[in-house]
Formats: C-alpha cells, sequence, structure tokens
C-alpha cells in the first residue's frame, strides 16, 4: 500500500513538474557541471511587475566577454493603459539593474550636475554593461526630449567601467515598475 502511494507521488510529480520550479527549468546541474551564467532575482516570467516607488535591484550574472551593450532606447505612451513606457534594447544577456528615486541627477564618474529635463528623476543602473561598442564608438549619448505625459526626457549620464547609468525626468513622482522580455528591460511610469 505504501510503496503504491509512493509510486503515484513520484508519478504525480513528473507528470506536473517539481512545485517552485517554472515550466521548462532544466533538471539541478550534476555535481562538477559549472552553473548557469545568469541568476536573477526578477519576477517569474509570466507575473506581472509590481506597481511602487521605493528603489528596486535586479542581479543578472552574465558570463563576460561579450559584455551586453545598450543599443537603443525607446519610449510610447500607453494612455489607455495609463502609464509612458520606456525601453532599454540590449545585446548578449540582460545585465542586472537597478531603479531608484534621486533628488540630484549627477554624471558618473565625476559627479558633475546633469541637466535632465523634468522636476523629478528616476535613475537607472545597467550592470554588467556599456553604451559604447569595443572601439569606443557610443550607441546612446547625450539628453533627449521624450515630452510623454510623464516621461519628459532621459539622459545618458554614464558609460564607465562596466555600468551604464541613465537619467528619466518625471513631471510627478509617480509609481513605476520593471519588466523583462528577450533582449531588453522595460520600465513603466504611471500617469
Amino acid at each position: 500500500m505504501i510503496r503504491s502511494l509512493l509510486a503515484m507521488a513520484i508519478l504525480a510529480g513528473f507528470l506536473t513538474g517539481c512545485p517552485g520550479a517554472p515550466a521548462g527549468t532544466p533538471p539541478p546541474a550534476s555535481p562538477g557541471t559549472p552553473s548557469p551564467a545568469v541568476t536573477s532575482t526578477a519576477p517569474t516570467p509570466g507575473t506581472p511587475p509590481h506597481w511602487g516607488s521605493s528603489p528596486r535591484t535586479v542581479d543578472h550574472h552574465p558570463a563576460v566577454p561579450p559584455v551586453p551593450v545598450l543599443l537603443r532606447v525607446r519610449s510610447a505612451a500607453h494612455s489607455e493603459e495609463g502609464f509612458d513606457r520606456i525601453v532599454f534594447d540590449l545585446s548578449e544577456a540582460l545585465p542586472g539593474y537597478s531603479v531608484r528615486y534621486v533628488s540630484r541627477v549627477t554624471a558618473d564618474p565625476s559627479s558633475k550636475a546633469v541637466a535632465v529635463p523634468g522636476p523629478h528623476h528616476l535613475l537607472v543602473v545597467l550592470h554588467p554593461a556599456q553604451a559604447h561598442l569595443d572601439n569606443g564608438t557610443a550607441t546612446v549619448s547625450g539628453v533627449h526630449p521624450l515630452n510623454l505625459p510623464m516621461l519628459r526626457s532621459y539622459a545618458i549620464v554614464g558609460d564607465f567601467e562596466g555600468h551604464v547609468s541613465i537619467a528619466l525626468g518625471i513631471e510627478d513622482r509617480a509609481g513605476y515598475r520593471v519588466g523583462e522580455l528577450p533582449g531588453r528591460i522595460y520600465l513603466d511610469v504611471a500617469h
């Protein structure tokens, strides 16, 4: 009887998958097998990102080289859904990142003040990442007006020693959420 119950429990585990492991999760590595190069504290795929205004940090540890490159920045208003979105398109694996409100925008590493249009500012830092090609040519640089309802502008304020710092000019201190899709990190700011 106990063997029958144990066999049914094992069979049920195989049919439904291990609890807590997302579908498609590879089996644990055997001893001596290198672990995957990327770890993340990002939300589970399929789980909507959380809205809030407190600082957020997501850890990814992609194998480098090559260092992920910020290729371009895109933005759009999603008025019917109640938010503006900015998207950071990246090469290679996603880097780790942090997002937080700051009272003053400064250049990294000089700490000189940077004028970024908008009365409030979010600072996004990607690591490890770079906003230039290996030959030194910038992929994204400068201050860019957006003039969306909440996202007024963005500026690349640092590209130094594997850290890319991006300041967002925000119309009002509002809730935001951060999420990931293949090859990109997005940030939504509520209207």
